[in-house]
C-alpha cells in the first residue's frame, strides 16, 4: 500500500525496514513529494513509498510473496497467466490490440516480480 512519511532523506538503497515482534514492515520505492503551497516554509520533506507487512517467517520467498500479493491478487495473477497463454496461441481469435494488452500485462507482472526479488534481497541485508 502507498504511504506517506516525513523523513529527512530517503534511504540510499530505497528500502527501509521495521521489526515489531513477528512483524516485518518493509518500505520501498521512495519518491519525494512536492511541497504544497500551504505548507510551512520549514515543513519537513515528505516521501511517498510502498509498504508491505511480512508476518511470521522472514525468508526471501516470504518477502517476495508479500510484495507481489500487495499489488496482485491470486486471481489477478491467474488471469494474467491465462491471458498470456491465449495471446501466445497463433490461431486464437482475439484482436491484435487485445493480444498486445495481454502480453504487456504479463511483461509488467514479470518486471514487478523481478523488482520484488531485488527488494527482498535488500531487505535480507537490512535485517541481517
Amino acid at each position: 500500500m502507498k504511504v506517506l512519511m516525513n523523513i529527512a532523506v530517503a534511504p540510499s538503497d530505497n528500502v527501509m525496514t521495521e521489526v515489531e515482534g513477528n512483524l516485518l514492515r518493509v518500505y520501498f520505492d521512495f519518491q519525494k513529494e512536492e511541497h504544497k503551497e500551504d505548507d510551512a516554509p520549514d515543513a519537513p520533506d515528505q516521501f511517498s513509498c510502498q509498504q508491505v507487512d511480512v508476518v511470521g517467517r522472514r525468508g526471501y520467498g516470504d518477502i517476495v510473496g508479500a510484495i507481489m500479493n500487495d499489488k496482485y491478487s491470486p486471481d489477478d495473477i491467474q488471469a494474467i497467466m491465462f491471458n498470456h497463454e491465449l495471446a501466445k496461441e497463433e490461431d486464437s481469435d482475439i484482436a491484435e490490440e487485445k493480444r498486445a494488452e495481454y502480453v504487456q500485462e504479463y511483461n509488467d507482472l514479470q518486471n514487478y516480480r523481478k523488482h520484488a526479488k531485488e527488494i527482498a534481497s535488500l531487505v535480507l541485508i537490512d535485517i541481517a
